[in-house]
């Protein structure tokens, strides 16, 4: 009987770790890890689903403006200039990731000195 527990357990636990994501590969969750194609449009944007990859886009910028790495980015033209940014981005890469929308304004090779 405990042989079979044991077993069973083993299995199990074999299962979890073989089901569950690969070592080093961050699992995103929530509206960052949404397709960009629910920003594919400005009108796509003013959906729920777009308005909460919005936010969710804002949020990602002020952590890491407010980083303490100070990382440098492409100028921001308010709330309306970031969405037509991540609008853009988004047309050009569908099957992007919104995550890859926002920290995109961190990885122009054209950023203007700190």
């Amino acid at each position: 009987m405990t042989y079979r527990i044991k077993s069973r357990v083993a299995v199990i636990a074999l299962a979890a770790i073989w089901a569950g994501p690969s070592w080093g590969e961050p699992r995103l969750s929530g509206a960052g890890a949404r397709s960009c194609r629910v920003l594919a449009t400005i009108a796509a944007s003013r959906t729920p689903v777009g308005r909460a990859a919005v936010q969710w886009s804002l949020g990602f910028l002020t952590g890491r403006v407010q980083a303490p790495s100070s990382e440098r980015h492409r100028p921001f033209g308010g709330p309306d200039g970031i969405v037509l940014d991540l609008v853009a981005y988004c047309r050009q890469y569908p099957d992007a990731q919104v995550a890859d929308a926002a920290a995109s304004f961190f990885q122009d090779a054209a950023l203007p000195p700190n």
